[in-house]
């Protein structure tokens, strides 16, 4: 079993820019409007930059289907926008993920105020 690498400062730079990249391609240059409705939240690159995890929430009233959807169907242009701009040597392999991380964290403050917790300091649960 190989052991994955942590990230270093290269392949962190390197993944913020694209993400930087693609939020700019996804707002100005695709005419899809389902892909107005998402965020890019996070990327993460591969220690050899050859792969790029790029993850996403959709806006709360959007149909994640169909921006998931929209994004399978723009990725060849999405990928020819970003060779264009000749950030690497090497286009990575890019994949959409959706970021399940974002919806976890709201359950767990719906519990956590369900249950009487405060999560902001100085505020007290005993009203």
């Amino acid at each position: 079993m190989m052991r994955q690498r942590p990230p270093t400062g290269r392949s962190i730079r390197v993944a913020e820019l694209l993400r930087e990249r693609l939020a700019l391609i996804l707002l100005h240059k695709c005419a899809d409007p389902r892909l107005q409705e998402l965020t890019l939240t996070q990327v993460e690159m591969s220690p050899d930059l050859k792969q790029a995890r790029v993850f996403y929430v959709t806006h709360p009233n959007a149909d994640a289907t169909l921006v998931h959807q929209a994004l399978d169907k723009a990725m060849g242009f999405i990928k020819r926008e970003v060779a264009r701009e000749n950030l690497f040597r090497l286009l990575p392999e890019i994949s959409f993920l959706p970021d399940a991380g974002l919806d976890r964290l709201a359950k767990l403050e719906e519990l956590l105020r369900q249950a009487g917790v405060s999560n902001k300091p100085g505020e007290s649960s005993d009203s």
